[in-house]
């Protein structure tokens, strides 16, 4: 009869080279996919390389496992593994499109407050709305405040170095 700790440890091992087996697998697939992608870039393409710089495609020299880069007016030659996927740029939003849409938030919020209220009795619906009143004017003042908020100025003219 064998010891159950030495079945343990075999069953463990087993799995073991089981899940190294699927990372690699995956890994592999990964990076065939990358270096793919890498040989159909084409003058124009937008690209990004790893240390950040945000470039477009001039050309591309296979033979030489290169690529030129233009960013702004500069023109640079990379090695094409540097180059590690298309720039993916957030969408922005001014403040006051996010205070306009948290504002209209706000408002729904209330509007709906009022509907409910409206299936109440009609005894206690006036103090209702004149309390519905209140927070209107509350969240008014709230964006009036937001918009009164003065720009950042850049004082960087004004360090000195010791």
């Amino acid at each position: 009869m064998t010891d159950p700790t030495s079945i343990v440890i075999v069953i463990l091992l087993v799995l073991m080279v089981v899940w190294m087996g699927h990372t690699n697998k995956k890994q592999t697939q990964s990076m065939k996919e990358r270096d793919e992608w890498r040989r159909n870039l084409k003058p124009g393409d937008k690209v990004a390389t790893q240390s950040g710089l945000l470039a477009e495609v001039v050309e591309v020299l296979p033979d030489y496992d290169e690529i030129v880069l233009k960013s702004e007016d500069s023109v640079s030659r990379w090695r094409l593994a540097a180059v590690t996927e298309a720039p993916v740029r957030p969408e922005y939003v001014p403040d006051e499109d996010e205070n306009a849409d948290q504002n209209a938030d706000e408002n729904a919020d209330a509007e709906n407050a009022d509907a409910d209220s409206s299936n109440a009795d009609a005894d206690g619906s006036e103090a209702h709305n004149a309390a519905n009143g209140d927070a209107q004017s509350e969240i008014e003042s709230d964006a009036d405040a937001n918009a009164t908020d003065t720009p950042l100025t850049d004082n960087s003219s004004e360090l000195t170095v010791k």
